[in-house]
């Protein structure tokens, strides 16, 4: 991949194992030692915790809710009680130098393999969930043909920073360690978004609440189109609860709603059995969602997103034909077409056609922009 193809608006993030406490503090004291010994404070200044990476991905803005999901997804499916065995010092280009993951299996657990096999076999999945709707971040030692797992201990190394380092430094021992996290965190500046234990398998309870940490869309992207369709002269209501399907804006001089919808979410442009919004007021029944690039179905755990996407689109269907049956027109706003580069310019174009829709009051009783 260039740097060419990285959208415009876009950050990097990673998702990583975090260690228990025991190693962690010694993994740390290692890593000061590094940083007393060569002068060189970079990895400190990151304030992240002791972590293996498993993968880094840029998100384009518009993106986050679909990152924030998949994540939830992947560390739903993850095996429990992850050990780690370690092996030696040692280094990338006399620039990098780091604790390596033991190749060798001496681990009596019962996970199969040893270590240095199922962080690879993790990297792989990761990036086989994360692919399809991202591109690859950091660099190319985290791509699944390359990937080698480790722990950093200093980075950004001077040759002579290098020299101080490896100079009759003495390394102490570092025991296996307890995979007691996997976090999802933004890297530039550092800051963790999600972290979920992976100590103990979730109930059901804790996976609700982690799913409903998840907020519905809206937030920039909608209130940016609220803002533009204001400047044109328009009123409107916010998320009305006394209708249907509670619409993101709603205008009662035209009866007149609007959905914004994110794409993932609402699976927009899955063909599934039930995809016609039919309605005695349509002259023919409608294909609901155009084309899309953005969805794609999850690997993992497909069976539980087949079952969730379907439910999605069967509310979606139900509450457009009652909002129609109420005598409401209904427009769907989706992602795509507000998000990427010229976002400013795009939303825009979407608030002008939704002026035009509105202002042409025997129009389309339903239509997408």
């Amino acid at each position: 991949m260039t740097t060419d193809s990285v959208p415009a608006q876009s950050e990097t993030f990673a998702v990583s194992l975090l260690l228990d406490a025991q190693a962690s503090e010694k993994i740390r004291s290692l890593q000061k030692n590094f940083s007393k010994a060569t002068g060189n404070d970079s990895l400190i200044k990151k304030n992240a915790p002791v972590h293996v990476t498993l993968g880094m991905f840029h998100v384009a803005e518009g993106q986050f809710l679909e990152l924030k999901t998949l994540f939830s997804d992947f560390a739903s499916a993850l095996e429990k009680k992850l050990t780690l065995e370690f092996g030696d010092i040692d280094f990338f280009k006399e620039k990098v130098i780091f604790l390596s993951i033991n190749k060798a299996d001496k681990s009596s657990s019962a996970e199969k393999g040893s270590s240095f096999e199922i962080l690879k076999s993790l990297n792989a999945r990761l990036h086989e969930t994360f692919l399809p709707h991202f591109e690859p971040g950091g660099n190319r030692n985290y791509i699944p043909e390359n990937f080698f797992p480790h722990i950093a201990l200093a980075l950004k190394l001077t040759k002579d920073q290098f020299k101080k380092a490896t100079d009759g430094f003495l390394v102490p021992a570092i025991p296996c360690a307890k995979v007691t996290y996997i976090s999802l965190a933004r890297c530039h500046p550092y800051e963790e978004i999600m972290k979920i234990s992976l100590a103990d398998s979730l109930n059901p309870e804790q996976r609700h609440k982690n799913m409903a940490a998840i907020h519905s869309t809206g937030g920039k992207l909608e209130v940016s189109l609220r803002s533009q369709l204001f400047k044109f002269g328009f009123r409107f209501r916010k998320n009305d609860k006394r209708l249907t399907g509670k619409p993101d804006i709603v205008f009662p001089h035209y009866k007149a709603v609007v959905f914004v919808n994110g794409c993932f979410w609402h699976a927009h442009g899955w063909k599934s059995d039930e995809s016609l919004i039919r309605s005695p007021l349509l002259e023919e029944d409608v294909l609901y969602s155009l084309k899309c690039d953005k969805f794609r179905m999850p690997t993992t755990n497909p069976e539980f997103w087949l079952a969730k996407f379907t439910r999605n689109r069967k509310r979606d269907l139900r509450d457009i034909e009652k909002l129609l049956a109420e005598g409401w027109r209904v427009g769907v706003v989706w992602e795509c077409s507000i998000t990427g580069r010229l976002r400013k310019e795009k939303i825009r174009s979407v608030a002008e056609k939704i002026s035009l829709w509105l202002e042409e009051g025997y129009s389309e009783i339903y239509r997408e922009f």
